[in-house]
């Protein structure tokens, strides 16, 4: 077996079981391609793909193994080859961030300018989606560190707590709800809700706080942008229920940001990494300044495999107040 049998194999999975799509990915013939699979189905002596018509369809059991085992392997010869050619280095090269938008642009702007101040010939690039869809980018290794409330952890990712993420209600200066500094859930549900997608976990933070008052609000629209949520309570669509740092006071002249900490239960940012890779240095360097509380040796340890104690570190973990500026530049 040799490594362009496995990348074939990867390949082909990858690009939604196309031979066509994996050949172009990955610069070589369809025939060649599909001699490389048949090949390694030889010489393991099972069937990786189960087909259809000789149209290959989905992985068999014992196929989804053996591609779990060979994205570990191109994982670590791309980890080895990140050391070897100087790719640790912290201070050049490309850092690939995955996030939401309400983190691309609430919690990391400050970071990200005092970052490219310090590296100037680093690469920053920021891919963005829903927290699933981040923290997949990250498993495929499309990012580097994902920064977002997806709190899962499998055999791809670890997610470790670095923020608390405190709630607000947001509403017009003319609404009624404006003078009202501590308002109650049936007081919410009286009125029209612009929430978040269910795929995001503040919209089911919101919804079971709702739930256990027995009250049982409008929703009206669904937005998976703070921004757009925003721009429908300026118009008098509603009120929203937000991450309290997708308030800007600069720019939401035209809304009230009431504190709704009694309310909802803070949700949890986390930095999302792939197990069992290399975090050079740039990482590091982000990581330093994002969120300084979370040590090297912890995330090495949990992209290992360790053990941590995610429980013990949600309970620690400082309230995020950004402000467009770095944490240490808070108050």
């Amino acid at each position: 077996m040799n490594l362009q049998q496995i990348e074939a194999l990867c390949g082909v999975v990858r690009n939604h079981f196309s031979i066509s799509a994996a050949a172009e990915a990955l610069n070589r013939s369809q025939p060649g391609l599909s001699r490389q699979i048949k090949e390694i189905e030889q010489e393991l002596g099972i069937r990786v793909f189960s087909r259809t018509r000789n149209k290959v369809k989905a992985l068999t059991p014992q196929g989804e193994e053996v591609f779990r085992i060979g994205q570990r392997v191109l994982r670590d010869i791309r980890n080895m080859q990140q050391i070897g050619n100087g790719s640790a280095r912290e201070d050049t090269g490309e850092l690939k961030i995955a996030t939401t938008h309400v983190h691309a642009r609430y919690s990391l702007p400050g970071v990200i300018r005092k970052f490219s101040l310090r590296y100037p010939d680093v690469l920053l690039t920021l891919r963005q989606g829903d927290p699933a869809q981040c923290a997949d980018l990250v498993a495929n290794g499309d990012a580097d560190i994902g920064i977002t409330t997806a709190s899962r952890t499998s055999e791809e990712v670890v997610a470790i707590p670095i923020y608390k993420l405190t709630r607000s209600v947001i509403v017009a200066r003319s609404h009624p709800l404006a003078r009202d500094r501590r308002p109650t859930l049936k007081k919410l549900a009286a009125y029209p809700l612009v929430a978040y997608s269910p795929s995001f976990s503040g919209r089911s933070i919101v919804d079971e706080a709702f739930a256990r008052a027995g009250v049982r609000p409008r929703v009206v629209c669904s937005a998976i942008d703070a921004d757009v949520s925003k721009i429908y309570v300026e118009q008098g669509m509603g009120i929203a229920i937000l991450a309290s740092i997708a308030y800007d006071p600069a720019r939401d002249r035209n809304l009230v940001a009431i504190d709704a900490s009694h309310l909802f239960r803070p949700g949890m940012l986390h930095v999302v990494l792939r197990k069992h890779s290399y975090l050079h240095g740039r990482a590091l360097a982000f990581m330093a300044l994002y969120a300084p509380h979370i040590g090297a040796s912890l995330m090495r340890s949990a992209m290992d495999g360790g053990e941590i104690d995610r429980q013990a570190l949600a309970q620690k973990a400082p309230i995020a107040r950004f402000a467009n500026v770095a944490p240490e530049e808070t108050a």
